[in-house]
């Protein structure tokens, strides 16, 4: 199982500022990439778009795997 932490306080903020509706969506997004020593470090990050699926500004916040967590 893979976990991932977002701030409270930034997921919040994203979401407030982003003017979506109620039936609106935080999208989480994973991205990997090959790294050194057959490591697969992730890129966490989360956006807003509308019910139909458009991306709600180009505002996104990142999030970090647990272990460790955010510091």
């Amino acid at each position: 199982m893979l976990e991932f932490v977002f701030k409270r306080t930034e997921l919040n903020d994203l979401i407030q500022s982003s003017g979506a509706p109620a039936d609106g969506n935080v999208v989480i997004r994973l991205a990997f990439s090959p790294g050194d020593n057959k490591v697969f470090p992730a890129r966490v990050t989360a956006f807003c778009e509308d019910a139909g699926g458009k991306a709600l500004g180009d505002d996104e916040i990142s999030g970090c795997p647990r272990p460790p967590g955010c510091e």
